[in-house]
């Protein structure tokens, strides 16, 4: 894919994934799960794709770009399965993570 469309459905994941976290007052997801993986599954072939295409010209973005993701996955596991309180460490460490990681 040339660097116009992968960018392009980049934007197009990130648009997804924000629409795929609207949750309720208790937390619950209000979009249907399957929704919720078709954008997960964007998110890892943009990521996949980019990586691929960065990779011969700018190997220090896609390893950046590698790691941030496999830091992020891990922090959500380890936040969907713990539920850590208010102000963890975990918490603060995912939301850099997701801030920090790029698109």
């Amino acid at each position: 894919m040339k660097n116009k469309a992968i960018a392009i459905f980049g934007i197009g994941t990130y648009i997804l994934s924000v629409i795929t976290s609207a949750t309720d007052l208790e937390g619950n997801f209000r979009l249907p799960i399957a929704l919720i993986a078709i954008s997960g599954i964007a998110t890892a072939i943009f990521i996949i794709m980019a990586l691929v295409r960065l990779w011969k010209d700018a190997k220090g973005v896609s390893i950046t770009l590698a790691s941030s993701a496999v830091i992020l996955i891990i922090l959500s596991v380890i936040q969907g399965v713990v539920t850590p309180s208010y102000g963890s460490p975990v918490i603060i460490l995912l939301n850099i993570t997701k801030w920090s990681e790029p698109r």
